[in-house]
């Protein structure tokens, strides 16, 4: 029961402008959480048709240590009994919202894991770029970008659908952290199929994306990343102004381009001349292999394991 629970309880919603959506809805054997943009669904050993309130819910089952008992009280409250342990669930009577899957079944046959965790720190928080607040597969490849850095991760076979995935059900399918079996798409939703008839239904990201090969398609001489790189960027974050900024030039890594000022790291490589904000380039450790400076202040390539990406740095 537990785990069915801990499964849909990324569709709760947080606040309660609708309170039914505060709730759980179970009934049929399942149990669904619906926050008004994002539903799962998973199946549970539960005979009764009941809206319970979702956080005591599911407090009041990972406090029982004994054979769990269910039932509901004549007020209308849902009963947990375990052992010497009772407590008992507000539920409300307003009408759930009917989320189902919709759409045309797509089989699934290649991981889409290893994609969505590589790249999902990437995503946008720019309410203005929709489009950006997502992962988009498209073609062989999975995109995301933070308006500074673009990534293209190379999913290694044609995905069957152009989809973009927004970041609410990007960081469900993490924490879920199962491969979906199939995909359900309707016009303006997804469904995430998964195995014990559990789901993840989601609205859907604009499509509108950049042209981005003409961005990563430039050329460039990429070297690898200089393996203290990312130690000396944490290194000198206490140092850095409230833009973050970080330069990069000759031997020296600093937090200044004015001399006797701030603080700075001297390197046993030679880098152009250029400045980033420190956090978006520490975002690349364990992504980026090899970039390319020199490109600076136009967007700097990178590649990695089966990515390539470009980060846009500030102008000195």
């Amino acid at each position: 029961m537990l785990d069915a629970l801990k499964f849909v309880q990324g569709g709760v919603a947080k606040k309660d402008f609708v309170p039914s959506l505060t709730h759980f809805r179970i009934e049929n054997g399942t149990i669904k959480g619906f926050n008004g943009s994002l539903g799962l669904s998973s199946p549970i050993n539960i005979d009764l048709e009941i809206s319970p309130k979702a956080t005591p819910l599911i407090k009041a089952i990972q406090t029982c240590k004994e054979t769990v008992s269910i039932n509901v009280t004549p007020t209308g409250r849902l009963c947990i009994k375990s052992g010497k342990f009772k407590a008992f669930i507000d539920c409300t009577p307003e009408l759930y919202p009917d989320v189902e899957p919709t759409g045309n079944i797509i089989e699934i046959t290649k991981p889409l894991l290893p994609a969505i965790k590589k790249i999902a720190p990437f995503i946008s928080e720019d309410a203005s770029r929709p489009w950006a607040r997502g992962i988009l597969f498209s073609n062989q490849s999975a995109f995301a970008t933070n308006n500074i850095v673009m990534i293209e991760y190379y999913l290694g076979y044609q995905f069957p659908v152009e989809i973009n995935v927004p970041h609410a059900a990007i960081k469900e399918l993490l924490r879920i952290n199962e491969e979906p079996i199939k995909l359900q798409i309707s016009e303006k939703s997804i469904t995430f199929h998964f195995e014990g008839n559990r789901w993840l239904k989601s609205n859907m990201c604009q499509l509108r994306w950049p042209n981005v090969a003409s961005i990563l398609d430039k050329p460039s001489n990429q070297t690898p990343v200089h393996p203290e790189l990312f130690n000396i960027l944490e290194d000198l974050k206490p140092f850095t102004d409230e833009s973050d900024r970080i330069y990069l030039s000759n031997n020296k890594i600093s937090t200044t381009s004015l001399s006797e000022q701030g603080a700075s790291f001297e390197i046993d490589a030679t880098i152009a001349n250029c400045c980033f904000n420190r956090n978006q380039l520490s975002l690349l450790e364990n992504v980026a292999e090899k970039i390319d400076f020199s490109l600076a202040p136009q967007p700097c390539l990178f590649t990695g394991d089966s990515l390539r990406g470009a980060l846009v740095g500030i102008r000195i």
